[in-house]
């Protein structure tokens, strides 16, 4: 190569005793339009988009709430269906009928937990509405439950405010 001279491209001088190793040049076309000046094309480079790997998800099981739809039992595993509702857990106990509070009238010493079964047909209530003491069992539905202790002497009146049915409970001193 001479000093101040430009090599023409691809005429490229190596060591002696090694391989030349060849060199492509990447040519990018000019296009030109008439009055404009030469503006060479480029072409984008794509860059490779990376896909994600999915990783599964286990779901645990669990006991369903309220009207949820139970999981599936897994094979080989036997289920073991619910017993029968708790029993009323009562000393005196009064059947909510489609004619009203049987019996309607109780008497019971101090310390005493009356329960009240709904066996009417329709939703009742089991309401105090005398100046005695307050208790309300809410909406019972055909088969529900309810209990109440009855700790001071006097007269406590009831009703049930879906129907209108009245019953009383006299509480007495408890001699035992």
């Amino acid at each position: 190569m001479i000093a101040g001279c430009v090599q023409p491209a691809g005429n490229e001088t190596g060591t002696p005793g090694a391989t030349p190793t060849p060199t492509l040049a990447a040519e990018t076309p000019v296009f030109t339009t008439p009055g404009q000046a030469e503006t060479p094309m480029t072409t984008p480079v794509e860059t490779p988009v990376e896909t994600p790997i999915e990783t599964p998800v286990e779901t645990p099981m669990t006991t369903p709430v309220g009207n949820e739809t139970p999981a599936a039992t897994p094979a080989g595993v036997t289920e073991t269906p619910p017993g029968p509702p708790a029993a009323v857990v009562a000393d005196e106990l009064i059947s909510i009928t489609d004619g009203g509070f049987s019996p309607s009238s109780v008497t019971v010493p101090s310390g005493t937990t009356v329960g009240w079964t709904n066996d009417a047909s329709t939703n009742q209530t089991v309401t105090a509405t005398g100046t005695m003491g307050f208790f309300d069992s809410g909406l019972l539905a055909p088969g529900d439950s309810f209990t109440y202790p009855f700790t001071a002497t006097g007269n406590y009146t009831y009703t049930s405010q879906t129907s209108g049915f009245a019953g009383e409970i006299i509480v007495t001193v408890n001699t035992s």
